[in-house]
């Protein structure tokens, strides 16, 4: 997929989340890596649900050093 010049892909996690650690209901993450003339950044989406039902959506970028990191 692309968005605005950069090849942009979904993360796989390293680590299915498991039923003792659940996430919260009203809001959802995905993170993405995207890629242009090979610079690399990556993307957390998040989309909070509010209790009227209206929704948010906030782009974060992760610092470059996340990028190396062995969590």
């Amino acid at each position: 997929m692309k968005l605005e010049g950069w090849n942009v892909k979904p993360l796989k996690p390293k680590v299915a989340p498991t039923a003792d650690d659940p996430l919260a209901d009203d809001i959802l993450v995905n993170t993405i890596v995207a890629t242009k003339d090979g610079k690399r950044v990556l993307l957390h989406r998040v989309k909070k649900i509010n209790p009227d039902g209206s929704e948010e959506v906030f782009i974060i970028k992760a610092s470059p050093k996340i990028l190396s990191t062995d969590h």
